[in-house]
């Protein structure tokens, strides 16, 4: 996990940097993991976060705005009893271990002066948030641990707090260290990352592979394998950053995967191993950031997921009526034998009479006039078994006729909504994600807004603009109304208007200034169109293309659906865009 022990270290540090002296002005409880401290220290106000969430633990300064409960919880209701007004003298850690103590100097209800200790364990599941007198006895903590869940260590209120068991390695403030890491690594089998890992106490993997990419050394190579130059560079690298990490020159970082926007790791050095990363001023903002982003990308997924499946849901749907449809299209097709039949045996009722099962007559409506054997409900007169084909002509002719109405209805909403599983598969922020949502709750989709009171208008997300290697600006919109709003709001006549065939994705505009548009632009902007589409993971896409005076919105038609005439076909490879605006 990225807060491992020299994380927690430092953060000590910072906070001692930040914190030291101030004052707890508030305490709340702001889920059922998370404390949330208002503290005031050097004539600025500060929020301190301690989060034991087993995918989240961590503590740090930070500037969001959490949502209070309604009533306080009862852990936080004792926090505010011992630790409200309190002076706050320092945080330590034991060692390079996960584990941060905010000692805080505070009045009893005798009016003597106590000092009372906050720790936080960050420690995955076992993460836990407890709260100790001045000799280590328990008060409370966040998670009870009982003897049936830690034999050896007991986290209850009226216990002695005892630290977790220490591991056998050692610290790398240890001046003899290094001498113990020449010597023992030519003997080691284990790659050279899981080597330090297991010798080296507060050092997470993500750290263990910096010290080796720093000093030049693959971290898969085996221990034993290296040559003296090797472990002479990597002793050399560990001291440097110690010396880094030690003097205040530390530059926390953030890494986030470019290409899908997903932060990777975040650690209180430049994690230089990785080619792409960001650089803030302290810890805090660093964790801030990386959690920030991580709780917003699963946010934006869970509601993606969310939105799809209620779309998916409805395409089901649609697609299930479709088949109906089309069943009844087929079954009534040929409604009109029955209007000949009935007309063919009112025209023949003298020769006919009741108990026949069929009767072979004449078709006088074709110019050969063959013959054609009629069937009969021989328990019906000739009149009756003639009403009967006029009913069936008339109810299958209003079956058809409807079917072939909703066959036309459903294609078209089933193409929207696929069109809609794109937008949502595709979007990429909060922004995007609420215009798709609004557009669903216009088209009837969503019952109701998803928020209490009138649903909010989606702040405004301008379509894609990329500058072509021939220097015309190519638009492209990302989910139905950017298409619609790219196309007929923005988009000039003359502009070049560009398509996948037959399949759902981008409006794709190509800007013209009047100019003509080079076919190196327009291919461009064609693998574009294809690379924002259905069609993107094919080899070969079509797409079509027109001027934008050719393209028109049907009369109630959905956001999105357009038709257009007068166009060309061009076949392209789908290309991911550089140098998007």
């Amino acid at each position: 996990m990225p807060f491992d022990g020299v994380l927690a270290y430092n953060m000590a540090k910072e906070l001692n940097r930040f914190l030291a002296g101030g004052r707890i002005n508030k305490i709340y409880q702001v889920d059922r993991d998370s404390v949330l401290l208002h503290i005031r220290a050097k004539g600025n106000n500060y929020s301190l976060l301690f989060s034991c969430n087993a995918s989240a633990a961590r503590l740090h300064i930070t500037g969001k705005q959490f949502e209070n409960p309604d009533t306080p919880p009862v852990f936080c209701m004792l926090l505010r009893k011992h630790l409200s007004g309190g002076i706050i003298n320092s945080f330590y850690t034991n060692g390079y271990e996960r584990i941060i103590t905010m000692e805080t100097e505070v009045t009893d209800e005798l009016g003597d002066r106590n000092i009372k200790k906050l720790v936080i364990e960050v420690m995955g599941r076992h993460s836990n948030i407890i709260l100790l007198t001045h000799d280590d006895k328990i008060i409370d903590s966040i998670k009870h641990v009982d003897f049936s869940v830690n034999r050896v260590r007991e986290i209850l209120p009226a216990r002695h707090y005892i630290l977790p068991p220490a591991q056998d390695k050692l610290s790398p403030d240890d001046p003899t260290v290094y001498d113990y890491l020449l010597n023992l690594a030519p003997v080691a089998e284990r790659k050279i990352s899981s080597f330090l890992l297991d010798k080296l106490q507060g050092f997470s993997p993500v750290l263990c592979r910096e010290v080796c990419f720093r000093a030049g050394i693959n971290d898969d190579k085996p221990a034993n394998a290296l040559t003296g130059e090797e472990l002479n560079n990597l002793v050399r690298e560990l001291k440097n950053l110690m010396r880094e990490l030690s003097g205040n020159h530390a530059t926390p970082s953030l890494v986030i995967d470019e290409s899908t926007n997903k932060v990777i790791d975040f650690h209180c050095v430049e994690l230089k191993q990785y080619g792409t990363r960001k650089t803030y001023n302290c810890i805090s903002e660093a964790i801030e950031a990386f959690y920030s982003l991580k709780n917003s990308r699963e946010l934006n997924n869970q509601r993606s997921n969310n939105l799809l499946k209620l779309i998916e849901k409805h395409l089901n749907k649609a697609e299930k009526r479709l088949d109906i449809n089309i069943r009844t299209y087929e079954e009534n097709k040929n409604y009109n034998d029955y209007k000949l039949f009935g007309e063919l045996i009112t025209a023949n009722i003298y020769a006919l009479k009741k108990g026949m099962e069929w009767a072979t007559l004449i078709n006088y409506y074709s110019p050969a006039g063959e013959s054609i054997t009629i069937p009969l409900d021989k328990n019906k007169n000739p009149q009756e078994n003639a009403q009967q084909y006029f009913k069936k002509y008339h109810k299958a002719k209003t079956a058809f006729e409807y079917a072939e109405k909703e066959t036309d209805i459903l294609k078209a909403e089933i193409s929207y909504l696929e069109s809609v599983i794109f937008a949502i598969e595709n979007a990429e922020s909060p922004e995007q994600l609420n215009q798709i949502q609004t557009e669903l709750y216009e088209q009837g989709y969503l019952s109701k807004p998803r928020q209490k009171g009138k649903m909010a208008k989606p702040a405004p997300v301008q379509p894609l603009k990329i500058q072509s290697q021939d220097g015309f600006e190519i638009l492209i919109g990302r989910n139905n109304k950017e298409n619609d709003k790219l196309t007929f709001k923005i988009a000039r006549k003359e502009d070049l208007w560009l398509h996948i065939k037959n399949f759902p994705g981008s409006h794709v505009v190509i800007r013209t200034e009047g100019k003509e548009v080079p076919d190196t632009t327009l291919t461009e902007a064609a693998e574009y169109a294809a690379w924002f589409s259905k069609g993107r993971s094919a080899s070969k896409v079509e797409i079509d293309y027109t001027q934008v005076r050719n393209v028109k919105k049907p009369s109630g038609a959905k956001p999105g659906m357009v038709i257009y005439v007068d166009y060309k076909t061009i076949v392209v490879n789908p290309r991911e865009p550089l140098n998007i605006n």
